[in-house]
């Protein structure tokens, strides 16, 4: 794995490296209980079939569990849960991503939608909101969320057991978000993940609920969906690629019951003859590298500066005064 912190220089060489214009193959994995017992065969099996990432989408076991399940067990796959910016706690749902980013050593990304069932307000007792209002929650969640990223300096870890020091505070930056539906407060609780700030993509399913400021404006990339409910042809999926502007191409409605890895391993060989889709992943590379994103460079802001930073400020400003 890339050390991103401490090795910006190596970071960026490889992401020139990897970087391409075309666009990793996923699939999209509907996280049903039925799959609990055979996620870890499938998860290896996509990822040996070249596949280059998994999206997670919610059937019934939460799709940032399931991915933090699959993250031990795989070594090049990018993990993107599709989850919900609204009708969650946002502090949380951000130090959710970090941890799995964590888990899988950089290989974590968030395909952000916005949920519109009005059994999701109900369930956590809000009012159901429009699409303007949606679309303008999404984009201060998904805002708030890599502020609370980029919340703790690469080396914001010391370690330092001579002084009982684990974290330098001054190394730390409060999020202070006050949005018109919601307040955050930082620092995260998690220190920076590997990746800093993960990648944030949107499918074009869920581009009307987020808006088209989170899709065009905030995310890192668009993302095709290819129906392949009704089988997965090469030819007919080439022509969908061809000029295709996303970072990320996900097959949905694959039949999980009838020889799923045949086929993707199939047309996975198919597509990258063609030159169609990215080269897979090495291991040790990042879900950033894998996308072609940059490094995502720490963001100091001084005036956001922890509570304990700004006091020792304050200290030494007074001692020099009175020196």
């Amino acid at each position: 794995m890339t050390d991103t912190a401490l090795h910006p220089g190596a970071e960026t060489a490889a992401a020139r490296e990897a970087g391409s214009n075309l666009p990793v193959l996923a699939v999209d994995l509907v996280a049903d209980p039925s799959l609990l017992s055979r996620l870890a065969e499938l998860g290896r099996g996509l990822e040996e079939a070249g596949v280059g990432a998994v999206t997670i989408s919610d059937g019934g076991l939460h799709p940032i569990h399931v991915a933090s399940f699959l993250a031990p067990l795989t070594r090049t796959l990018g993990l993107l849960p599709r989850t919900d910016a609204i009708y969650v706690e946002p502090f949380h749902l951000a130090t959710q991503l970090m941890s799995l980013d964590h888990l899988s050593h950089g290989r974590a990304g968030w395909l952000l939608t916005a949920e519109t069932d009005p059994a999701a307000p109900a369930a956590v007792g809000r009012e159901v909101l429009g699409l303007e209002a949606t679309a303008r929650e999404a984009a201060d969640v998904l805002e708030a969320a890599r502020l609370v990223w980029d919340s703790w300096a690469p080396d914001a870890v010391v370690k330092d057991t001579s002084r009982g020091v684990y974290v330098d505070a001054a190394r730390l930056q409060y999020t202070d978000v006050e949005a018109s539906t919601f307040s955050l407060r930082g620092p995260s609780i998690t220190p920076r993940s590997p990746q800093g700030l993960l990648p944030v993509l949107v499918a074009d399913t869920d581009r009307p609920a987020v808006g088209e400021r989170v899709a065009t404006e905030l995310a890192d990339g668009r993302v095709l969906d290819v129906d392949v409910s009704a089988g997965a042809h090469p030819d007919q999926i080439a022509e969908t690629l061809e000029g295709a502007d996303a970072r990320l191409v996900r097959l949905v409605g694959l039949d999980l019951e009838a020889d799923p890895l045949g086929t993707v391993t199939a047309l996975v060989a198919a597509l990258r003859e063609r030159e169609l889709i990215a080269s897979a992943a090495d291991e040790g590379q990042s879900l950033r590298e894998q996308l072609g994103l940059a490094i995502a460079e720490h963001a100091p802001d001084p005036e956001r500066r922890t509570d304990r930073a700004r006091r020792t400020d304050l200290t030494d400003q007074t001692r020099e005064e009175s020196a």
